[in-house]
């Protein structure tokens, strides 16, 4: 998938990353999200939420800032509790973030 940013007068075509390959675990109170690095990105953005459908109102996201960091753990959610999570990669071009598309949805339960 190509994107294009408008600079100035002229366009900037980028090629998205592919998508990230994720896997969950429950935890107590929480989940472990660990995924695969990719190379070329400057961080992690991770959104979980109660509702399959990531309605705004259900939905929290979390930033994961080193591009070397391959996991993140989410804590003080309700036991028992399904979470769906997803995620997705940036970069920074002419100081805007640029993502790439979201991963599968995975499920998890807070143990």
């Amino acid at each position: 998938m190509w994107i294009q940013i408008l600079s100035g007068k002229k366009y900037i075509s980028l090629k998205k990353k592919g998508k990230v390959a994720v896997s969950v675990k429950g935890k107590k109170n929480g989940f472990k999200i660990t995924w695969k690095k990719v190379s070329g990105v400057k961080g992690y953005q991770i959104k979980y939420s109660t509702n399959k459908y990531f309605f705004e109102s259900l939905t929290r996201s979390k930033n994961v800032k080193k591009a070397k960091t391959t996991s993140a753990t989410v804590k003080d959610l309700r036991k028992g509790k399904t979470y769906f999570v997803k995620v997705r990669t940036y970069k920074i071009v002419k100081g805007k973030k640029v993502y790439s598309n979201w991963s599968k949805v995975k499920t998890v339960t807070a143990k």
